[in-house]
């Protein structure tokens, strides 16, 4: 879901690149704000997620999560900008309307490397996550999803950092904070990014949120 760490983009200066949940995107090939369909933690399954977010901006190293303003997610699917909003809208409402929340543990820690690295939460991947990724794609095979988003190509994570040209400091203090994560997704999303805009909040059968 949303989670993103930002170079600077055509809303804040020239733009070089964006990281988009570990994703990087050249500029040049993407309008201003791409969409993304989210399935969001509740409140409670939050507050670990968001303590360690909070730790890396207090401790000066990286704040692109505490101020991004959105909760905690995993990311199902990222389009372009030019992706229309009613079909999206559709399929979500055909597919989701009877989704139940959905259990996960996050069990450890990953990066993904590059020009920086992006830090992240592990979660098991269980049939049932698997299978709302795909549904998500069965319901939108007209649209272009970004690759790293396709069947046999997605990693779910948990976006833990922006960019980080040494990501020592921060792995050190999410290391200092990690256990395992017990918590529930209950909520599909469809969001802009950024400034992060929600276009649309479907909560799942079962959410206390």
């Amino acid at each position: 879901m949303l989670a993103i760490a930002l170079a600077r983009t055509a809303w804040a200066g020239p733009c070089i690149w964006v990281i988009f949940d570990g994703t990087r995107w050249d500029c040049a090939s993407i309008a201003p704000m791409p969409v993304a369909i989210t399935l969001c933690f509740d409140p409670n399954s939050s507050v670990p997620i968001e303590a360690m977010w909070r730790k890396l901006a207090a401790d000066g190293i990286d704040s692109d999560r505490d101020q991004l303003g959105y909760a905690p997610h995993i990311t199902l699917a990222i389009y372009p900008d030019e992706t229309p909003l009613k079909r999206v809208l559709a399929g979500l409402e055909n597919t989701c309307r009877n989704w139940e929340s959905l259990p996960v543990r996050l069990s450890g820690l990953g990066a993904f490397p590059g020009g920086g690295a992006v830090l992240w939460a592990v979660p098991v991947v269980t049939p049932e996550l698997l299978a709302r990724h795909q549904a998500i794609q069965a319901a939108l095979p007209d649209l272009k999803v970004d690759a790293h988003y396709r069947p046999g190509a997605w990693v779910p994570h948990v976006t833990l950092s922006g960019v980080l040209p040494d990501p020592g400091p921060a792995l050190k203090v999410l290391l200092s904070l990690w256990e395992p994560i017990t918590g529930v997704l209950d909520r599909i999303e469809l969001v802009r990014f950024r400034p992060v805009k929600v276009v649309q909040s479907l909560a799942c059968r079962g959410s206390v949120s």
